[in-house]
């Protein structure tokens, strides 16, 4: 690329405007450049180098690349990006990350685990390169793929309202710039064909098992072609009205936010619901937004039924709403309070190792009773028939690995038998409606794979006794031995 400005392409003029309008990137500003090294960041590259040129520019460019581990290829990305940033005489980090661990280690989709540890990366290269700027590669096609997923997830008023062009990144006053957020996919791919550019193509983007993909590769052209073929940008378009209306209403509700959102002595987020009860419900969700958000919970995972959930608190319709990342909102006395549901028991209740067959003393002074067994369908239908509390008959062959015990930790998950899938032990236990002195008795059992068992209220659905049991594991959990 050239540092003229002769015969600049109308794609880099178009993005240079766009960067101007949106005050996105200051002159002389540091940017850490994100580049997987497919059509677009390519693309991005290839274009901030050449403004970077200009006099009245002049940014300083850092290319950053991580390989997330998930393709045998995905090494050779990371040479190919290590390769152009030399090319074009620019500083270039790289580092890899086994983003598959990262999700089966935080319970979360592979999209979620690649796009935390992502944004982790690039913040981190920022900060180390003393740089200002993050600038990502988002074009208007990945905005209303974005709106779109958005919205048939169940999204409130904000998120509806799509990407937006910037951003900070957490507390670390490094700004987040999508400088190409005006331009197409199309556009894009003509670009680098008119500059000669190559780059690496993921076979994974034609495949539909992520939900981005399938929203990309099948329902967004199957509306196009069926009902409107301008719809996604018809999508975007939405959006921008909304984030328009949600500027508009944020003037107000910052306001109210102001007389009604605390943090009390204990840490905790409080909302006194009397200046709510008055005023529009949009309002209202704003507001009870802001103060989850306060609280630290990822509004990514909060959706429109969660926050209708949070309104119906303010008129106390009832007492608790469970909410994501393992937080609790209670309403009490005209206020809401919102606290980490289920936080980690005294450090001095270390883990212990349970006997493969014998009794043990447990956290607090549970008694915990492991017997084998051959199996049998005479106990198990009595088992079935007549449960006793704290008893549970479990596939000893299923189990993986020692057994240990332990007191509850955020983040605990398992799938309890009886129940549709996993969820969150703080849901469980707040489902259950247990009281605080029953909570705290409650005690992990788990094996090298997780909780197998929720003593003394409920087994993994993994451990289950089915037709194929030859081999049984009785539990008996005592968290009362005295009486």
């Amino acid at each position: 690329m050239t540092d003229g400005q002769k015969n600049i392409d109308p794609l880099v003029e178009r993005v240079a405007r766009f960067i101007d309008d949106r005050k996105l990137i200051a002159p002389g500003g540091r940017v850490v450049i994100g580049v997987s090294g497919g059509c677009d960041s390519v693309a991005a590259l290839a274009i901030l180098q050449t403004l970077a040129c200009q006099p009245d520019r002049r940014y300083e460019l850092t290319v950053a690349h991580l390989d997330h581990a998930l393709r045998d290829e995905s090494p050779e990305d990371a040479v190919f990006v290590g390769q152009l940033a030399r090319r074009w005489g620019m500083r270039c980090v790289t580092e890899r990350i086994d983003v598959g661990a990262l999700a089966r280690e935080r319970s979360l989709s592979i999209e979620t685990a690649a796009r935390l540890a992502r944004y982790d990366f690039l913040q981190r290269t920022a900060q180390q390169a003393d740089a200002e700027y993050v600038a990502v590669a988002h074009h208007s096609d990945d905005n209303a793929e974005t709106i779109c997923h958005r919205i048939f997830r169940g999204s409130h008023l904000r998120g509806a309202s799509g990407i937006r062009a910037s951003r900070t990144m957490g507390d670390s006053g490094v700004l987040l710039v999508r400088p190409m957020l005006n331009c197409r996919r199309a556009e894009i791919e003509a670009f680098c064909q008119r500059e000669n550019l190559t780059w690496r193509t993921d076979p994974t983007n034609a495949q539909n098992d992520y939900t981005r993909n399938f929203i990309r590769n099948e329902l967004l052209p199957l509306a196009k072609s069926r009902i409107n073929p301008e719809g996604d940008m018809a999508l975007v378009r939405l959006a921008e009205a909304i984030s328009e209306a949600e500027d508009y209403i944020a003037q107000d509700a910052q306001k109210i936010a102001a007389k009604c959102i605390a943090l009390d002595h204990n840490g905790a987020i409080t909302i006194d619901t009397r200046p709510l009860r008055d005023v529009a419900r949009v309002l209202r969700r704003w507001v009870l937004r802001e103060a989850i958000q306060r609280a630290g919970v990822s509004m990514r995972k909060v959706s429109s039924v969660k926050l209708e959930e949070m309104a119906s608190l303010v008129d106390g319709d009832q007492p608790t709403v469970n909410l994501p990342d393992d937080y609790l909102a209670r309403y009490r006395n005209q206020a809401i309070t919102i606290t980490p549901a289920a936080l980690p028991e005294q450090p001095h209740q270390a883990p212990i190792t349970l006997p493969t067959c014998g009794q043990i003393t447990g956290p607090s002074g549970a008694e915990i009773t492991c017997t084998p067994m051959e199996f049998d369908a005479d106990l198990v239908a009595a088992h079935c028939g007549g449960h006793k509390r704290g008893v549970e008959l479990l596939d000893a062959d299923k189990i993986q690995g020692p057994l240990i015990c332990r007191t509850r930790a955020n983040g605990d998950k398992f799938a309890p038998l009886g129940l549709n899938g996993r969820q969150s032990v703080s849901d469980f236990l707040t489902n259950a409606a247990l009281d605080d002195q029953a909570r705290d008795k409650v005690r992990c059992i788990c094996d090298d794979e997780g909780i197998i068992y929720l003593a003394p209220l409920r087994i993994d659905q993994r451990v289950k006794i089915s037709q194929d049991t030859t081999r049984i594991l009785r539990i008996e959990f005592n968290s009362d031995p005295t009486q």
